[in-house]
């Protein structure tokens, strides 16, 4: 998704201290403002953000001009990160994006006296994101608690078929938001709204007189005004995927444009438009489309292989293992691919199109996929720009099996869980698509085997073999298989809590595999009983799910399934004087299922616990029915096998 903002800001229904929304005029009562009105805990926030985004003719050509004013207050040290303002844009030797700083300053005040700190000349910098994205950054100078910061950019782009995305959100308080748009009558545009928030709107017909190389052009402009007034912070909420998607913006996708003619183009308006546009790119349709480079080595690697799903298997093995991801992400080649494939090294896109190029050779029915990824956000309309990755896409008939070989982890089916995100597009070279799902919708599983022995002085020493399947196996190797053995001991330990840890032993097969041994301290002994856990330290203890009603969908990644089977051993002298009862739930629309079994023979309790998600995200209407089911689960689990000494 292309974002030139960074700072994205929230919505109360009260109002807070109004200063002057103009720079420069910064006032001692904002100097002097020790917490926020109404978030005391506010480590900063924006007392105003407003941003203006207008046409303009030159040498004949649109251009778009989008400029903000942000003032923002540092209450703490911890708001000290609010001085470091970056802004991408969409790079181009010629006739790309261009992001200019202006006016910032930091005021303090010292002595009763307001100190201005400008930011000195050359104090910006600019990052490479990818071959096509960078971002300007400042760091405002002498910023310390107390201080109010000010900026102004000014970002100029010639793409007039997908305007800024406009954030009126963020994670501090925003006390005045302002955005102003004038789009002229050449240009008609769809708009997204995400309005959890109210949002003030006003719109207006004005005249405009544009001068370019002597020409005079009077027109007239739609005026868009919208205003949000005292938005509280964004509070992050369990299993929220990213936060862009539901903050407050506005966004602007051009559907058709007029000449002065009145000769009407089109825009948008499906995805045969995006794959022609793709096709034609020399870093995507180009290297989609060479293949000497790899051609000897792929005929040998595949010689004797008929079958279509072995192929495919050998082929992206074969990638996965050759290549090196940098890290950066690219819906098209860096570089070029064959200098990709030569120094083993490239970014997402040479990477995946590689891969679809030799999926294709091999005889198969492969195309590129492109995909916006979870911290790329959700792509919410029908553009190039909305998307920042590309993945390989083999059809059987009706099925498409996904990959992505950037991943080490990843198989044929299985995406790096980044990749996770809603929906992708089947691109195919005949300018024909498909919709596909990213998130599974079969449950990856998890099983715990552990048996142990319950002593009189309350420790639990036993055994543990845990498993893990399909992206539950991707996640763990994700978190875990690049480090040693000793931070995998230690890591594990405090991710359980009151146990130490012997016998270590991580097997990384089809599935992944941990065993260990332990001694921990989960029984409690008063008097002549011991109470303990009947999950003794994987008993879940805390409902994530804390707030009162929640305004944003329940986003799991992928559905899972954990199963526990343990067998613990009373110790010599004692007998069970009562076991937690059994149970089962379910929520409603099977969105999960939960059982609870327990049993004693002769000296040995055996518990068998299973618990299942089986979707990937659910919307927040279902919030307080999982809330509660969650918390049916946290109880169940607090009960307590007694243990009395005979």
């Amino acid at each position: 998704m292309r974002n030139i903002f960074t700072l994205l800001f929230v919505s109360f229904a009260c109002t807070v201290f109004a200063g002057d929304f103009r720079l420069g005029k910064v006032s001692k009562e904002e100097l002097m403002e020790k917490e926020h009105p109404l978030d005391p805990s506010a480590e900063a926030a924006v007392l105003y953000k407003k941003g203006k985004t207008y046409f303009d003719i030159e040498n004949e050509k649109w251009v778009v001009f989008t400029e903000v004013e942000v003032r923002v207050k540092i209450y703490s040290k911890e708001g000290y990160d609010w001085a470091n303002v970056a802004v991408p844009y969409y790079y181009k030797r010629v006739s790309g994006e261009s992001v200019t700083f202006k006016d910032a300053v930091t005021y303090n005040l010292v002595d009763g006296e307001i100190q201005k700190t400008s930011l000195k000349k050359g104090e910006e910098f600019t990052d490479e994101l990818s071959k096509t994205r960078r971002q300007k950054k400042i760091i405002l100078p002498d910023v310390k608690a107390g201080s109010v910061i000010e900026y102004r950019y000014i970002v100029k782009s010639p793409y007039i078929y997908s305007l800024a995305d406009w954030f009126f959100q963020d994670r501090i308080p925003v006390n005045y938001v302002q955005y102003n748009l004038n789009i002229p009558q050449f240009f008609s545009y769809n708009r997204i709204i995400n309005s959890y928030y109210p949002v003030e709107e006003k719109t207006d017909i004005v005249k405009r007189t544009i001068i370019d190389r002597h020409a005079k052009i009077n027109l007239h402009e739609v005026a868009q005004e919208y205003v949000v007034k005292d938005l509280p912070a964004f509070k992050t909420e369990a299993y929220i995927d990213n936060v862009d998607n539901y903050l407050l913006f506005v966004k602007h996708e051009l559907s058709e444009s007029r000449n002065m003619n009145d000769k009407v183009t089109k825009f948008a308006s499906n995805w045969e438009s995006v794959a022609k546009v793709l096709y034609m790119e020399d870093d995507f349709g180009d290297e989609l489309r060479k293949t000497s480079y790899f051609k000897d080595d792929i005929e040998a690697l595949i010689s004797g292989i008929t079958d279509e799903r072995k192929k495919m298997e050998t082929v992206f093995n074969y990638v996965k293992s050759r290549m090196s991801w940098t890290g950066r992400y690219g819906l098209t080649s860096w570089e070029s691919v064959k200098k990709a494939y030569d120094e083993r090294s490239g970014n997402s896109g040479e990477i995946n199109l590689m891969l679809t190029a030799m999926l294709k050779y091999v005889g198969l029915k492969a195309s590129p996929v492109i995909i916006s990824t979870r911290d790329n956000g959700v792509a919410s309309y029908i553009s190039v720009y909305a998307f920042n990755y590309v993945i390989a896409g083999v059809e059987f008939g009706d099925e498409v099996v996904l990959m992505d070989a950037t991943s080490k982890y990843a198989e044929p089916g299985l995406l790096p869980l980044n990749d996770l995100n809603g929906y992708g597009r089947l691109l195919r070279e005949d300018k024909t698509d498909k919709e596909v799902r990213l998130n599974p919708t079969d449950n990856s599983r998890e099983s715990v085997y552990l048996t142990a022995q319950i002593n009189a002085d309350g420790t639990v020493t036993g055994k543990s073999s845990n498993r893990y399947y399909d992206y539950n196996a991707i996640k763990y190797r994700e978190k875990y298989a690049d480090i040693n053995e000793e931070q995998h001991i230690r890591q594990t330990e405090k991710r359980i809590g009151d146990i130490e840890i012997s016998d270590f032993e991580f097997k990384d097969g089809k599935e992944a595999e941990v065993n260990f041994g332990f001694t921990a301290k989960n029984a409690e002994v008063i008097g002549d009983k011991i109470y303990v856990s009947p999950l003794l330290f994987y008993a879940d203890t805390e409902n994530p799910f804390r707030e009162d009603k929640r305004l944003y969908p329940v986003n799991f990644t992928y559905p899972k399934a954990v199963r526990f089977t343990f067998v613990l051993t009373i110790p010599e002298g004692y007998q069970v004087e009562s076991l937690p009862k059994a149970a089962r739930f379910t929520m409603v629309d099977n969105i999960g299922s939960f059982a609870f079994r327990i049993a004693q023979e002769e000296n040995q309790i055996q518990v068998v616990m299973v618990n299942s998600i089986n979707y990937s995200s659910v919307g927040a209407e279902y919030y307080n029915s999982l809330k509660e089911y969650t918390a049916n689960i946290v109880s169940k689990q607090a009960e307590k096998i007694v243990l009395k000494k005979i």
